[in-house]
């Protein structure tokens, strides 16, 4: 097989949410598996805010772009690709002068990753600042299923690493728990069921997102509906569940009782219920897609040749949702303002006085514009903690204290 360089690919591409997490009981020791050949390709893993991200380097320019199983084509950031030399694709009928602003795919010289070239590479455009105001950092594109579908892909997240295989010469040994895809289907779309108190399994077509942080699970609105979901489980908070390419995702967060993946259970995940048909929420194709969280600390395996997953889980993971009542987002022109974007009700955070538009200044007394935003979180997911926050309201300095607690 030949991986030095890959031609040019073109697919439709889907969404990718980054959503906002995951509990998970007691797993088995994992067992290591034996390939036939070293991995083509071996990429450092940068973990941030649960999403994987591995270093490119696009023409002479080099990025972190997220690893997203879930996103059909690998694409750029439409702004960044123009600053990294990648050339518009024009789009039917579309006027000469205007070819960069209406284009939705590009061509790369060259896309470098770990030891592959992709040469003269069409990729997507895709318009990410309302991603990175999500995230909290300038995100530039996504290594997509286009690329990644020609491989056997190993993601460890616990070493932090992420393995390319000839597929024609991986071989697997363990005892990982093996969930095939679905029929007819080159996606990891995987046929798992959920289970809400009360009532027996409901089998769903979930689709392996690694550009999906936070959740363990998101929902679309035609399963909701079908099944009758809203209102099914409770506690339940009515909020935004993640943010796509197409914006705000909006719905319904709660635990449901365990989702099956053959015979890997996972209790209590966090759930988004998909409440507005916006972007992937509205798909019919799929029930659903399945986050990082449900995989921390696991070796994954990707086996796409043969139509499988492969999971081996290791020790227990909790990935706890938000205990403050807070949606943040970046804002600003280097995204170093933290911002409410939405107050749970009944929260803490809405018990104290905190309002959308409000500008985080000072946690505990450190100033939040030297941290990440991903660090924000997760100092703002510690069950009991008192926090100490300074915010400004136009002009404005409001001090509060919140006691932290579990909201799902």
């Amino acid at each position: 097989m030949d991986v030095s360089t890959l031609g040019t690919a073109c697919a439709v591409p889907a969404a990718c949410a980054l959503v906002s997490g995951c509990a998970r009981g007691p797993a088995p020791a994992p067992s290591l598996a034996a390939e036939s050949a070293p991995p083509i390709a071996v990429m450092a893993v940068e973990p941030y805010g649960g999403l994987l991200y591995v270093r490119g380097v696009v023409n002479r320019d080099s990025a972190w772009l997220i690893l997203d199983t879930g996103t059909s084509h690998t694409g750029l950031d439409r702004e960044w690709a123009w600053t990294a030399g990648a050339l518009p694709v024009a789009a039917p009928g579309a006027p000469a002068t205007q070819v960069a602003e209406t284009a939705s795919a590009a061509v790369v010289d060259t896309m470098h990753l770990a030891g592959l070239a992709l040469a003269s590479y069409q990729v997507a455009l895709y318009a990410l600042r309302g991603v990175s105001e999500a995230s909290g950092r300038p995100e530039r594109g996504f290594v997509g299923h286009d690329v990644l579908r020609r491989f056997t892909v190993e993601i460890d997240y616990r070493e932090q690493r992420v393995r390319l295989y000839d597929p024609a010469r991986y071989r697997y040994a363990g005892s990982g728990t093996v969930v095939p895809f679905a029929a007819g289907d080159d996606r990891p779309l995987l046929h798992g069921s959920i289970t809400v108190p009360g009532r027996p399994p409901i089998s769903a077509r979930l689709l392996l997102d690694t550009g999906a942080s936070g959740l363990c699970l998101i929902l679309t609105v035609p399963f909701v509906e079908r099944y009758g979901l809203a209102g099914a489980v409770s506690p339940a908070i009515e909020a935004p569940i993640g943010t796509g390419l197409a914006g705000q995702l909006r719905g319904t967060l709660v635990r449901l009782k365990e989702l099956r993946l053959a015979g890997l259970r996972v209790a209590s995940p966090t759930t988004g219920l998909g409440g507005e048909r916006t972007g992937f929420l509205a798909r019919s194709d799929l029930d659903g897609v399945i986050g990082n969280p449900v995989f921390e600390d696991a070796r994954l395996i990707v086996d796409y040749a043969r139509r499988r997953v492969i999971i081996e889980p290791r020790a227990a993971a909790r990935c706890d949702y938000d205990m403050s009542g807070l949606r943040l987002t970046a804002q600003g022109p280097e995204l170093r303002h933290i911002a409410v974007e939405y107050v749970v009700p009944h929260s803490p955070a809405e018990r104290a006085g905190i309002r959308v538009g409000d500008e985080l200044l000072l946690i505990d007394g450190r100033a939040v514009a030297d941290a990440s935003l991903s660090d924000v979180r997760r100092a703002l997911r510690v069950n009991g903690a008192l926090r100490r926050l300074v915010l400004r309201r136009d002009a404005d300095t409001i001090r509060v204290t919140l006691q932290l607690r579990r909201l799902l």
